[in-house]
C-alpha cells in the first residue's frame, strides 16, 4: 500500500523521528542556532493522491517541557483517519458460476498450494479473470511518542525515547537511544551516536491449506479474497546511525551521517497480492489455467545502510540554504539517491518563506515486476511483488513552507506539497500548525 512510502511513509521512519531530530539536530545546537524553550503544539496535515486512491487527515500535538537547563521532555500523541482504495491483483468472478465450478476450483487451489511454499489466495481457470481491483480501505492509525533529554555540564546530550503505535491490524512499540558529544570546548564540533528498536506485530492471511481448516465453504463470498482467516506476525528492526558535526564559520555547518539498519520477520506487504504460475500437470508449459492468486512475498531479512552529507550556511542574516546529499542501499539490490536542497527567506521579522525541492533516484528490487508489464507473473517459488515502491522510478517532491511568528509567544505555520514519481504515482498534502511558547 502506497500510504506508507509517502504519509506513514515507513513505520520505521515515524516512530524513530526522535533519534533523527536529535541527531540532525546537532549541528544547529552545536553552532547556537536552537535556543531551548518551553512549547506546545498543533498540526493537521491533509493527504492525497491522484486518481481517487488514499485520503489521511492526520493531527498530531505535541509538548516540550524543560526542567531547569539540564533535562528536557519532548511528549506528542497523534491521530490518523485513513480512507481510499488501495490497487491489487484481484478475481473476475463470472455471473455464470455454479456449486461445481467453485468445488472445482477449491480442489485446484489447495493442490497447487502443495506445489509451493508461497501463500496461495485465490484461484480461477482463466487468466483474463485476473485484473487489477481498487480495494476499498478505511483505518486509524492512534500514536505516541516520548523523549527525554538529559545534559551534562560539558552540555552534552543523552536522548532516551518511547513509541507506540496502533491501528486495526498493525501495532509498533519502539525505544531509542542518542548521545551528543561536543569534541571541543566551543562546542563546534561533535559527534553523535544513535540507536533505535522497533517491535511490531501485524495481522497476515493465512494460505489457502490453513484456511481450510478454519473457515466453512458458505461464508467464503468471494472465493478466496473475502473472510480469510488472519495470524499475528512479528517484525523487529533495528537501526544505528554515527553522525559527525562542524562548524565551518560563523555562517556554515556541515553534518556527516553514516547509518544501518537490521529488518527481520514479516517484511512482505499483507496489503498486496501478485499472480503466480504453478504447473500443475507438469507439462513445463504456461496454460492459461495456471496462474493463482498469491500474497506478496519478500524475503524475511533485509540489512540496509548509507550515509547522507549535508550543508546548511546564512550567506545574509535574511537567507538560509541547506542541502543534501543521501546514499541508500540495501540486500534486496535496492539502491537510492537524494538530493534535497531548501532556501529560507526571511520576508520581515517573525517571516519565513521557505521553498524546497527534493529529488530522488532508485533501482528496483531483485524480486520486483511491473504488475502493467507484459511479465507481470510469477513463478511457482521465489519472492514476488508488484509494489512500486519496490522498482525503479525518479521522484520529485516540491515544497513550499512559511512560517510567522506574529507574536512573542504565538506562531503560525502553512506548507503546501507535492510528490510525482516517473512511475505515474503522485500525491498532495498541505500542513497547517499553530505553536506556542511559554
Amino acid at each position: 500500500m502506497l500510504l506508507a512510502a509517502v504519509v506513514a511513509v515507513n513505520r520505521r521512519e515515524t516512530m524513530n523521528k526522535h533519534l533523527k531530530i536529535t541527531i540532525l539536530g546537532a549541528g544547529a545546537i552545536a553552532s547556537g542556532l536552537v535556543q531551548a524553550e518551553q512549547s506546545v503544539s498543533l498540526h493537521q496535515m491533509q493527504y492525497k493522491e491522484d486518481d481517487q486512491r488514499i485520503k489521511v487527515a492526520d493531527t498530531s500535538l505535541a509538548l516540550k517541557l524543560d526542567f531547569g537547563v539540564d533535562y528536557s521532555l519532548d511528549l506528542s500523541i497523534g491521530y490518523d483517519s485513513v480512507s481510499g482504495a488501495s490497487p491489487s491483483w484481484a478475481i473476475k468472478e463470472p455471473k455464470d458460476a455454479t456449486v461445481e465450478d467453485w468445488q472445482d476450483r477449491k480442489i485446484k487451489l489447495l493442490k497447487a498450494q502443495q506445489q509451493t511454499e508461497q501463500t496461495l489466495l485465490g484461484y480461477i481457470n482463466d487468466v483474463k479473470r485476473y485484473y487489477v481491483k481498487r480495494y476499498p480501505l478505511t483505518d486509524v492509525r492512534k500514536s505516541m511518542n516520548g523523549a527525554l533529554t538529559i545534559r551534562d555540564s560539558y552540555r552534552n546530550e543523552l536522548t532516551l525515547g518511547l513509541s507506540h503505535s496502533r491501528e486495526r491490524d498493525y501495532q509498533s512499540n519502539g525505544v531509542s537511544a542518542a548521545y551528543l558529544l561536543f569534541l571541543d570546548q566551543y562546542k563546534n564540533r561533535s559527534l553523535n551516536v544513535g540507536f533505535s528498536y522497533l517491535d511490531d506485530k501485524t495481522q497476515v492471511a493465512r494460505n489457502s491449506v490453513e484456511q481450510t481448516q478454519f473457515v466453512r465453504e458458505q461464508l467464503i463470498t468471494e472465493f478466496g479474497q473475502s473472510t480469510v482467516p488472519r495470524q499475528q506476525k512479528k517484525i523487529q528492526s533495528i537501526g544505528l546511525e554515527l553522525g559527525f558535526t562542524q562548524v565551518l564559520s560563523p555562517s556554515m555547518t556541515f553534518d556527516l551521517t553514516i547509518f544501518g539498519t537490521k529488518d527481520s520477520g514479516y517484511l512482505s506487504n499483507h496489503y498486496l497480492r501478485i499472480v503466480r504460475h504453478i504447473d500443475g500437470n507438469e507439462n513445463a508449459k504456461i496454460e492459461s489455467d495456471e496462474f493463482f492468486l498469491a500474497a506478496d512475498s519478500r524475503p524475511n531479512n533485509r540489512t540496509s545502510y548509507g550515509t547522507k552529507l549535508s550543508l546548511a550556511t546564512q550567506p545574509w542574516p535574511w537567507l538560509t540554504g541547506k542541502f543534501s546529499y543521501r546514499f541508500y542501499t540495501d540486500d534486496w539490490d535496492i539502491a537510492s539517491h537524494t538530493l534535497a536542497n531548501s532556501l529560507s527567506f526571511e520576508v520581515f521579522d517573525g517571516l519565513f518563506i521557505t521553498p524546497e525541492f527534493t529529488w530522488y533516484q532508485q533501482t528496483k528490487a531483485s524480486f520486483y515486476r511491473n504488475q502493467n508489464g507484459n511479465a507481470h507473473y510469477f513463478a511457482s517459488s521465489g519472492y514476488g511483488s508488484n509494489d512500486v515502491r519496490l522498482g525503479d522510478f525518479d521522484a520529485q517532491t516540491y515544497s513550499l513552507a512559511l512560517s510567522y511568528q506574529f507574536t512573542k509567544q504565538w506562531q503560525i505555520d502553512l506548507a503546501a506539497n507535492r510528490y510525482q514519481q516517473s512511475n505515474q504515482f503522485a500525491a498532495t498534502w498541505l500542513v497547517a500548525g499553530i505553536n506556542y511558547k511559554f
